[in-house]
């Protein structure tokens, strides 16, 4: 029984020296190849930039920390000194929990020995610098153990402004806005680590560098003009709450250049307010009704056929086109005869269908050549995805009819966006030239453009000089005499076309919902910013496009006008220099500067007030935009960025006393 133990326990200590001297390393190898693996590192995601240089969307760093409790220093002993420490530590850092329930979990991992406890996640930089400061943790990563991982979440510093736009890109949503259009460059490249598998679900760093580093994506400088946008959604949402519309849309082009200054897209949610749920302005392709008089109008002029001077007759108010088919004005006697500037500005569908159909029933190729080169046939090719498709029927297309030329006439039987529709008369503002819509100026690599976006003309010209006179005095006439007097005596004048449209229900007819609009720009003599307003189905008794959409345009080119020298220049130079210098408060240094850029005016700054409750400003001098924006974010500060580059002023200045929740200004530079 002896010899046989004995020999066994030979075969045993032979066999264990086979393995670990003569077949070690292929097993060493084997076990490697179980427990360490790659892990890829994501990047951190681009920055979207408004045109002023503040944020729209930024990528935020959070972090998990985690704990190597198999390390030397921490060992029983140690841990058993200091876990009060750390357990108070982490309670005031964390503000939650309390120190003897983290002692005790700390206790129950280093049993074990936990060598991937999680601490903390989702942490603040501020918060893991306090944890390296705790016993035991402040020690080098080899002996303490803590270990920091690093990963970022998206933020909208500016709540839900133009929120469809700017879109979002996720592996469970639907890919939208800038952020889908734009997610190669704003993505990044990923990143590798060497990672060792320590039990089923724990796992840690290898070695202590990257085997590839991350390269954190590039930023976009969108068009967007904040305030421009501010305006823009609070007016639309202002005039949708008084209608009780479905929805609405709007959007505020730069005539000159043809990007997208504002872009509003609100619905009514089951809690009656307005939200953002879909992009009704560059996916929603309807029937535009009387707006689309505009192009009829122009194919009239540049063929002479008509002169705004010649007298069209519109009868009593209705003209039947065929059986069970009338078309009627919305003055209900009728307007008799009138001028063909009077009929464009009443909105007369008489009186444009008939002379479509006088002039081009026998020849509707020649009439439909204007909406070719009117660029009516084909989308803008935007780079925000879901553009939705225009529609301009031909002859011999399905559901063309003896119908469709007059119906054309008015804004029926074709399809256009409010984009598309706004980029026409954009046209007519920017002196015949159509410029494509663009919602991105700029790529940008730490602070600095690597690719621009410059305007871009669409076509050729749209029409003769004198057409496009012409058809400028008449959408003036539309707000001085016609179907927008009620916009006159604004203080900016105003040029543009009001519409209002029966909305289709396909094979059921035109339902008896409506679609209000007004489309033009402003100055009306010289055309900085374009507009289109579209508010589907109002509920209250007005749905015409005059009283419904008219008044959002309206404040919308008010407020543009009073805060835009480029637009008000005139304004600004009259302006009398005050005898009192302004007092300059803390916050409103960079708008004071730009005052007297134009202005020559005194500034004085105001004594400051403490208040409770207050902290020293830190320094944010020479930092970019992205490590400022985190840093402020730490402190419960909410950044306003102007220019691109490095911090290179700021307001309140460094060591100045700040409330929580304060707006600090940093005006970059290169």
């Amino acid at each position: 029984m002896a010899l046989f133990i004995l020999f066994g326990a030979m075969a045993v200590v032979a066999r264990v020296v086979q393995i670990q001297v003569l077949e070690g390393e292929k097993w060493r190898e084997a076990v490697r190849k179980q427990s360490e693996f790659i892990q890829r590192i994501e990047p951190v995601r681009g920055n979207i930039l408004a045109t002023d240089g503040s944020f729209l969307a930024i990528s935020l760093p959070i972090y998990d920390v985690y704990w190597d409790l198999s390390c030397p220093g921490a060992h029983r002993d140690s841990l058993k000194k200091h876990a009060r420490s750390i357990g108070e530590g982490l309670v005031r850092i964390l503000e939650s929990g309390n120190a003897a329930e983290y002692m005790n979990k700390l206790y129950a991992a280093q049993r074990i020995p936990a060598r991937y406890y999680s601490l903390a996640r989702g942490l603040r930089h501020q918060q893991v610098e306090a944890i390296k400061k705790l016993p035991i943790l402040c020690l080098p990563p080899y002996k303490g153990g803590m270990i920091v991982e690093s990963r970022s979440f998206r933020e909208k510093p500016l709540g839900n402004l133009a929120s469809r736009t700017i879109g979002r890109v996720s592996a469970n949503e639907e890919r939208l806005g800038l952020e889908a259009a734009y997610d190669t460059e704003l993505k990044g490249k990923q990143g590798l680590r060497f990672m060792e598998k320590l039990s089923k679900n724990v796992v840690r760093p290898l070695y202590g560098e990257n085997a590839m580093e991350p390269q954190d994506g590039l930023d976009i400088k969108s068009s967007i003009d904040p305030e421009i946008q501010e305006v823009l959604e609070n007016e639309l949402n202002r005039q949708l709450l008084a209608s009780r519309a479905d929805h609405g849309t709007a959007l505020v082009m730069e005539v000159k250049t043809g990007y997208i200054r504002a872009i509003a897209n609100l619905k009514r949610g089951v809690d009656g307010q307005y939200h953002e749920s879909y992009n009704y302005a560059i996916g929603e392709s309807i029937e535009p009704g009387s707006t689309m008089k505009l192009a009829s109008m122009l194919a009239l002029l540049e063929d002479g056929y008509v002169k705004p001077s010649d007298f069209i007759q519109t009868g009593n108010g209705n003209l039947v086109l065929a059986p069970n088919v009338t078309l009627h004005d919305s003055k209900t006697e009728g307007y008799g005869q009138i001028s063909v500037a009077k009929a464009f500005e009443v909105s007369s569908n008489i009186g444009m269908a008939k002379m479509v159909l006088k002039h081009y029933k026998n020849q509707p190729e020649k009439f439909l050549e204007h909406y070719r080169r009117l660029g009516l046939d084909q989308a803008t090719g935007i780079e925000i995805p879901g553009e939705g498709k225009p529609l301009v029927k031909r002859p011999g297309d399905e559901g063309w009819s003896m119908l469709t030329m007059p119906m054309m006439a008015i804004g029926y039987e074709i399809r256009q966006t409010p984009l598309q529709i706004l980029t026409l008369y954009n046209g007519i503002a920017n002196g015949g030239i159509r410029m494509k819509p663009q919602f991105v100026e700029a790529i940008l690599e730490r602070g600095k453009a690597i690719k621009t976006f410059p305007p871009v003309a669409l076509g050729d010209r749209m029409c003769s000089d004198s057409t496009l006179s012409q058809l400028m005095e008449m959408m003036k006439g539309v707000v001085q005499n016609g179907t927008a007097i009620n916009l006159k005596g604004h203080v900016i004048p105003i040029a543009g076309k009001t519409g209002t449209v029966k909305i289709s229900g396909g094979k059921q007819g035109y339902t008896k919902t409506y679609q209000a609009s007004f489309c033009g720009f402003f100055p009306a003599d010289n055309p900085g910013y374009s507009c289109i307003v579209a508010v589907t189905n109002p509920s209250a008794e007005a749905y015409y496009g005059n009283v419904v959409a008219g008044p959002v345009f309206k404040k919308v080119a008010d407020q543009v006008y009073s805060n835009s020298y480029k637009v008000n220049r005139f304004h600004y130079s009259k302006v009398q220099r005050p005898a009192a210098p302004a007092l300059v408060y803390h916050g409103a240094v960079a708008k004071a500067r730009m005052l007297k850029k134009y202005l020559p005016v005194a500034l004085k700054a105001a004594p400051h007030k403490p208040c409770k409750d207050l902290k020293a400003m830190p320094d944010m001098q020479g930092w970019n935009s992205s490590d400022a924006v985190a840093a402020l974010a730490e402190r419960g500060i909410s950044p306003r960025i102007i220019g691109q580059g490095k911090v290179r002023r700021q307001s309140p200045a460094p060591g100045m006393h700040y409330p929580e929740n304060s707006l600090v200004v940093l005006e970059l530079a290169p």
